[in-house]
């Protein structure tokens, strides 16, 4: 009977091991994503304009032409990606225009998209986002050379409220992608 308690109390030892390694107690932390060529990753925290969670995570500036599968496109001035992670943190769907966000230079102006850049790389002008789900993407902008970011001001919808992410000030080299 020792025996069977021992042998019962080490499977119950076991299950306990292997459940709490399966389901920790704490959420874990947020997977690290992967950089591509010469991107630097944003670590800031997550913004929420009304039902939408954005997240920056990563961003290169200072490209000068970018190539796609069907076309090539050459800045004006100087091209800047910024990837985001945007989660739908309510129980109905999300419609979001991209159009609507804007890049904010240190001097103060807005950039919106750059239409062909979104395109060549493929990348959603609008998208349909399910309730409590996520998308991530990259948002192209087309700004001066030399110019500096400072935010991302990122919205839901028209007309309602934005809410800024703020980008490090650094002096981009001038590249290709």
């Amino acid at each position: 009977m020792a025996v069977a308690a021992t042998a019962a109390l080490a499977g119950s030892l076991a299950t306990a091991l292997a459940a709490a390694a399966l389901w920790p107690d704490t959420p874990r932390a947020t997977p690290q994503h992967p950089l591509r060529q010469l991107e630097i990753a944003l670590d800031g925290p997550a913004v929420h304009p009304g039902n939408l969670e954005f997240r920056a995570i990563a961003l290169r500036c200072g490209i000068a032409v970018i190539v796609g599968t069907h076309a090539e496109h050459s800045a004006k001035g100087r091209l800047c990606r910024i990837r985001v992670d945007v989660t739908v943190d309510d129980s109905v769907s999300a419609h979001l225009d991209n159009d609507d966000q804007r890049l904010v230079l240190a001097d103060g102006t807005r950039h919106s998209t750059d239409w062909e850049a979104m395109q060549i790389k493929r990348q959603p002008l609008t998208l349909d986002i399910g309730a409590h789900d996520s998308a991530q993407y990259d948002l192209w902008f087309d700004i001066p050379k030399g110019a500096a970011v400072d935010r991302l001001a990122v919205t839901n919808d028209k007309g309602m409220p934005t809410a800024d992410i703020p980008l490090p000030r650094l002096d981009w080299p001038d590249h290709s992608a």
